[in-house]
């Protein structure tokens, strides 16, 4: 059920629907991350994998805005102690934002809990017609996302996507950070190697290749070309090795030929 509410020329969009919400409810997943994980950086995933999306289907992509984004975590750790697009004291999500800061005029909530990657909680959402509507709805303009967790509680990982409509650019002003696209190409490596991107070929890329393995970390597809030290087109711990014989000085240039190994 679409649970439409009119505020003047505002119009919120939630979704209630009991069936909905249980789509994005699953039992929990153990992280596979630190003890301290890094949700904003996991928040950041999730709005380069809607925007992915939307540009696959042609559709403009979605600012993210910081000020959103705190907003989203507020309501993520509500959805801790209440999973519902009512907040505890009985408003609603979009209550939560600052006209004067965010004046928009369409908006909708996304959550969901249980899993513990943004792939996974993408997922979720696109398995679930109404949810996914959201995501690829051409209406919207702008995106926060927030991320909690907590280890003692029924689902251990929340996640909450707040959309908004606004017909102007969202400029810094006061605690308003301003907006912006969020780049997948942030670590640019230099050359084959070059994982952290610093122009140097060291110890660190072989230790972030290693985390990269045993799923600790991910890459950007700017890494994920850097790693395949064997040109075969996939990432493996025969990469490592060649990365590691390279620093040790066993082999003299990266990547290796298809007839050097």
């Amino acid at each position: 059920m679409q649970h439409i509410i009119k505020y003047t020329n505002r119009i919120v969009s939630v979704f209630m629907s009991l069936v909905v919400t249980t789509l994005c409810m699953h039992f929990p997943m153990k992280s596979s991350g630190s003890d301290e994980p890094d949700l904003k950086e996991m928040a950041e995933q999730l709005i380069v994998l809607v925007n992915e999306a939307r540009e696959e289907e042609g559709l403009e992509p979605l600012y993210a805005v910081p000020y959103l984004c705190d907003m989203s975590y507020v309501r993520a750790r509500e959805c801790i102690s209440m999973f519902s697009h009512e907040r505890p004291d009985g408003s609603i999500f979009i209550d939560l934002v600052d006209y004067s800061l965010v004046p928009w005029k369409l908006s909708a909530e996304n959550i969901a809990a249980g899993m513990d990657t943004p792939e996974a909680t993408f997922n979720q959402w696109k398995n679930s017609p109404k949810h996914w509507s959201t995501i690829m709805s051409p209406d919207y303009t702008h995106i926060g996302v927030g991320v909690a967790y907590e280890p003692n509680s029924d689902y251990e990982w929340y996640w909450e996507q707040m959309f908004v409509s606004v017909d102007e650019d969202i400029r810094p002003s006061g605690e308003l950070e301003g907006q912006y696209f969020p780049s997948k190409y942030k670590i640019v490596p230099e050359s084959a190697g070059d994982l952290n991107g610093d122009g140097v070929i060291d110890s660190f890329d072989y230790v972030l290749l290693k985390q990269y393995l045993a799923k600790e970390v991910t890459f950007n597809p700017l890494q994920v070309e850097s790693a395949d030290l064997l040109p075969d087109g996939a990432i493996t711990y025969s990469d490592a090795a060649c990365l590691r014989n390279y620093i040790l000085g066993k082999i003299d240039k990266l990547p290796l030929g298809l007839l050097d190994y």
